[in-house]
């Protein structure tokens, strides 16, 4: 049912789907629930800064969730990273702009060679 609702880790801006844990927002030691109301999911990393590093999380009404630095500044909902599109309908969108993504696409072309600075301002130019 986690997993339905959250769609992987909570926290703001981690698009984390796999091997993540049921947090209780208030613990189950401090009289915490194990219900969906107390619950959230979070991927080891964001489970051990709430756990280990101050970060605060917090449940409102309707489920809405809150996540806080140590010092207690809320941290802002980033837009949702998770695709939950139809894949298929965006691959065949990028093939007809152009957009052949596969496994390669992230390996860069870059061989450590010194950048000729010239060709780059040269570049920027033409795209004014």
């Amino acid at each position: 049912a986690l997993k339905r609702r959250d769609h992987g880790c909570r926290f703001p801006g981690c698009s984390c789907k796999r091997f993540v844990d049921a947090h209780h927002v208030q613990h189950w030691a401090d009289g915490g629930e194990t219900s969906m109301d107390n619950l959230v999911l979070l991927c080891p990393k964001h489970h051990r800064l709430v756990h280990e590093a101050g970060y605060g999380v917090e449940m409102k009404a309707g489920r809405e969730v809150f996540f806080s630095l140590p010092n207690g500044k809320i941290i802002p909902n980033g837009p949702d990273g998770r695709s939950r599109g139809n894949v298929i309908e965006i691959m065949s969108r990028n093939r007809r702009r152009g957009l052949e993504i596969d496994a390669d696409t992230a390996i860069p072309q870059w061989y450590g060679d010194r950048m000729d600075y010239s060709v780059g301002v040269e570049m920027l130019l033409d795209c004014e």
